[in-house]
């Protein structure tokens, strides 16, 4: 493999590829209803003229989705592997070393509970091929509500997708619901998503701002649209709460996984706590607003609470 060396920053990196193989991926786990919505939906959808399979990653040691991916084996170039371990990593690293396996030269990602725009994976191509330092392609997630809900739930900011990046912006990171890119720069490099993040979330985080710092630049691709569908299952007070913890409290473990710096840790304790009287503060003053703007005060409360709570939990782990 041709290896291009890059002296601004001393660091080498393999050269872009071009397209001429697609492995779309999906991690599942005990979804099948959602991932049979998804297969419809890619039974639907423009391809580029490009060889192009699915690959379903079932996490479920009791392989709930493979009776759903027979059922499109038939109607789709589809792959069914079962990945007993269990964690985000673990499926998603399976998905990779498969599609490797497989000789795919690109990889795409897609959730369970989402479906795709029509042209979402020709706008990922076309966005690959046309933005030269471009090595990964994100695109945004839209929420779709499957019921009538209340304006606190749909104008919550957990919810929100909304981002002020222009068409082929640099990103330090990105998610692994909506994106694409070469497999060559995940194996030369050595980089796969870290066990550490198995259980706790923000796996996709740490992985893709570990590929941005090995010199692969993440572009924000606004055409590649997909869609998260949200029911009563997400569309309620606790679970908005609790995703908003964990989502904070995902952001301090990759913010301080590698750290072991005490001081840059203390400093960033000390700050959380400040800021969690400050939110507290917000919230009290805007109960007269509404409840809108309210929960999302609380929202915000809880999620630098859990930013506190993960920086705290990584030093009880790490001595115990």
């Amino acid at each position: 493999m041709h290896i291009v060396y890059e002296k601004k920053s001393d660091r080498v990196i393999v050269e872009k590829l071009p397209v001429t193989y697609i492995m779309i991926c999906c991690c599942t786990y005990k979804r099948p209803d959602k991932l049979e919505r998804l297969l419809n939906n890619l039974c639907n959808i423009n391809y580029p003229d490009i060889k192009t399979e699915i690959l379903i990653i079932d996490n479920d040691k009791e392989q709930c989705a493979k009776k759903v991916s027979e059922k499109f084996k038939n109607i789709l170039p589809l792959h069914y592997v079962n990945e007993e371990q269990k964690g985000f990593s673990n499926v998603r690293n399976r998905a990779i070393k498969e599609s490797l396996h497989f000789g795919a030269s690109h990889i795409a990602f897609i959730d369970d509970d989402e479906i795709a725009d029509n042209n979402w994976l020709i706008n990922h191509v076309d966005f690959y091929e046309k933005f030269k330092e471009v090595y990964i392609s994100s695109g945004p997630t839209y929420k779709k509500f499957e019921n009538d809900y209340p304006d606190y739930i749909i104008n919550n900011t957990v919810f929100s997708s909304s981002s002020s990046k222009q068409l082929g912006d640099f990103k330090e990171t990105c998610a692994s619901g909506n994106v694409f890119c070469p497999l060559n720069i995940i194996k030369e490099s050595n980089i796969y998503f870290s066990e550490d993040f198995n259980f706790s979330g923000s796996e996709d985080t740490d992985f893709f701002s570990r590929l941005k710092n090995a010199g692969y630049n993440i572009g924000w691709n606004y055409n590649a649209v997909n869609f998260e569908l949200v029911n009563d299952e997400r569309a309620n007070v606790r679970w908005i709460l609790k995703r908003a913890f964990n989502n904070g409290y995902s952001v301090a473990l990759v913010k301080f996984s590698k750290s072991k710096r005490f001081i840059k840790r203390l400093v960033y304790i000390c700050g959380k706590i400040i800021t969690l009287f400050v939110d507290f503060t917000v919230i009290i003053l805007s109960l007269p607003f509404g409840v809108t703007k309210s929960l999302n005060a609380i929202t915000r409360f809880v999620k630098n609470f859990g930013k506190l709570a993960g920086v705290i939990r990584l030093r009880v782990n790490k001595y115990c």
